[in-house]
């Protein structure tokens, strides 16, 4: 074998065992090899709804659940012309009577909604805050809220910093944080992810300005505040695990105070009246990926709550678990009393389920 051929032979098994590392790097992170022995049922009925119902928010003072809904398929596709939603449940009716019923303004026109977040000021005022994938560009629409969840359009935010903007939380009836889950779009993105990059970020918005707050997060995804205000809870897809965060109130920076592995890849978060937190998750980041592109194709769905502790610590463990077939692909799960709303990025329907405070290992 001559010195030349033996060169190229040597490369290609180097590229090759490189390539094999990195692939089972990816395959690992996204739960390809996590089992599920067993399910985590609960008693669940479902309410109709429009393909997509994402993300959930829930007034509980005057018993609404705002819903943000779009058809994320048609998105995958490329088709720019379609218009999402937002819908409100009115959870004082009866069970039997819980509807989506539609709030949308005309304003903006382009309205490709994705995360949420309710704000309610000292006053009582409340506003509403979306991430909009509008065709011209990412933005955080704002909305007044009225009575009956009616939303009157107030403005649109936008900055360069919203690169791949996936949730919000509002902090402030100007100010809010947003989750980059990605550093770019496209396939810089798609190979951020096969390398397992850590270059997605958290930005703030003052009322002002907008700035990088927290940074080296590997898809951050949801995100939430403690009911006093002073903690930030961001959840990773990827990463498979919760960052814990201080806030400061008084200039929106954010300290790192706890890194917390799960082991399943975190959605949205929910944080109950009582500080616990309702975490939806996809155990399985390929089939959840199959059934994107396929309906056919079944995601396990996940529902992790978690009591933080007073002085650090807690306790979490998973309350609801399904192989698909009751919901595939949950991204939600917003507490209500003993309930819980749970969404998805690509189903019709809403599951409305008892929720348990009993602890599965996960």
């Amino acid at each position: 074998m001559s010195r030349l051929l033996r060169n190229i032979v040597i490369w290609l098994v180097v590229i090759v065992v490189v390539a094999a590392i990195f692939g089972w790097r990816f395959l690992s992170a996204a739960g390809y090899f996590t089992g599920i022995h067993a399910e985590v049922p609960a008693d669940c009925t479902s309410i109709a709804s429009v393909p997509g119902p994402e993300d959930i928010q829930i007034d509980h003072e005057r018993g609404l659940a705002f819903v943000s809904a779009l058809d994320w398929r048609a998105m995958i596709r490329g088709e720019k012309a379609i218009r999402g939603g937002i819908y409100v449940i009115d959870l004082k009716q009866p069970r039997d009577k819980w509807v989506l019923a539609p709030v949308t303004p005309n304003e903006p026109a382009d309205f490709k909604p994705h995360g949420l977040s309710l704000y309610i000021g000292p006053d009582g005022k409340r506003r509403l805050f979306v991430v909009n994938h509008a065709t011209a560009g990412n933005a955080i629409e704002i909305f007044d809220v009225g009575d009956g969840g009616t939303l009157t359009y107030v403005k649109s935010v936008s900055s360069p910093l919203l690169a791949s903007p996936n949730d919000v939380v509002a902090v402030g009836s100007d100010a809010f944080y947003v989750t980059n889950d990605h550093a770019s779009k496209g396939l810089g993105a798609q190979l951020g992810d096969l390398l397992l990059l850590r270059n997605a970020n958290v930005v703030y918005y003052d009322g002002d300005a907008m700035r990088i707050v927290a940074d080296t997060l590997l898809f951050p995804n949801g995100i939430n505040v403690s009911p006093d205000g002073k903690t930030i809870y961001v959840g990773e897809t990827l990463g498979a695990a919760l960052d814990v965060y201080t806030r400061d109130p008084a200039t929106g920076a954010l300290t790192g105070r706890d890194y917390t592995k799960l082991g399943t890849g975190l959605d949205n978060i929910d944080v109950e009246p009582d500080g616990s937190l309702l975490i939806a998750a996809h155990p399985n980041m390929i089939a959840f990926l199959q059934h994107a592109s396929n309906p056919a194709k079944l995601s396990p769905s996940q529902i992790v709550r978690i009591e933080p502790g007073r002085n650090g610590g807690g306790k979490a463990g998973t309350i609801y678990l399904n192989l698909g077939e009751q919901l595939s692909g949950s991204s939600v799960a917003a507490g209500f009393d003993d309930l819980m709303l749970i969404g998805s990025v690509f189903e019709p329907k809403i599951l409305v389920c008892k929720q348990s405070k009993e602890f599965k290992s996960f």
